[in-house]
């Protein structure tokens, strides 16, 4: 697993109340609380921007606008030599905002919360790992609110749903689980890993900006092509 020793040594560090790996922890805690204010204060908002792909498209396009303008911040690969900032508590807050923006669809969470740090000088390899670890959280804590409603909905009867038509289309939303749900999970979590590798790659190698180009044809292509 990415980063498996870099997690180890945060969770054994605040067991023996390392004083270094404590304030790396709260750091972490600190950059999840704005974005589960708005992941929760905004959720059936930002769950109602996936029906319009017209907006996903327009999402792509800034997220792209944020990956090349990266390049002029001051840890950009326009300053190959600054080592950068050490993290700190506003840095923490205004990544973490980020990051809830980021709920937007079509706005890359890793390439914007990335963007933001390389904005506030933060170490580029320091970035993508701190962009990593505060998605555990946040990326956690949304697996587990879907989990709870799918366990609330298996007490769905039709005679519930008749009284309660709302939590029942509700129901319907949250889905099931089932084999295929499973297979997809692991082949996510594998591409992932093989994802996250070759993204850090190129962060530390100062060469983020590229997934630009990527990300520019992709909204191009998809306003072009919808209807």
């Amino acid at each position: 697993m990415v980063f498996h020793k870099k997690i180890t040594d945060i969770i054994v560090g605040c067991l023996r109340r390392d004083r270094e790996q404590l304030r790396e922890a709260g750091f972490i805690i600190l950059a999840s609380i704005p974005t589960a204010l708005i992941g929760l204060g905004f959720k059936d908002a930002l769950e109602s921007l996936f029906e319009n792909p017209r907006a996903v498209c327009v999402a792509e396009l800034f997220t792209g606008l944020l990956l090349f303008t990266s390049q002029w911040g001051p840890t950009g690969a326009k300053h190959p030599d600054n080592e950068g900032v050490k993290m700190n508590w506003w840095r923490a807050l205004v990544t973490g905002t980020v990051q809830g923006i980021a709920c937007i669809p079509g706005i890359s969470r890793s390439g914007s919360t990335i963007s933001a740090m390389m904005f506030m000088g933060v170490n580029r390899k320091y970035a993508g790992e701190f962009s990593f670890l505060m998605s555990i959280p946040a990326v956690g804590g949304a697996a587990l609110l879907d989990c709870i409603k799918w366990i609330k909905c298996q007490s769905m009867t039709p005679e519930k749903a008749i009284l309660d038509p709302e939590k029942a289309l509700k129901c319907v939303d949250a889905g099931g689980f089932t084999p295929e749900l499973l297979v997809g999970m692991i082949v996510a979590f594998i591409f992932g890993i093989i994802a996250l590798k070759w993204l850090m790659n190129f962060v530390q190698k100062g060469k983020f900006q590229h997934f630009a180009w990527y990300v520019w044809a992709v909204g191009i292509l998809g306003l072009i092509f919808l209807k």
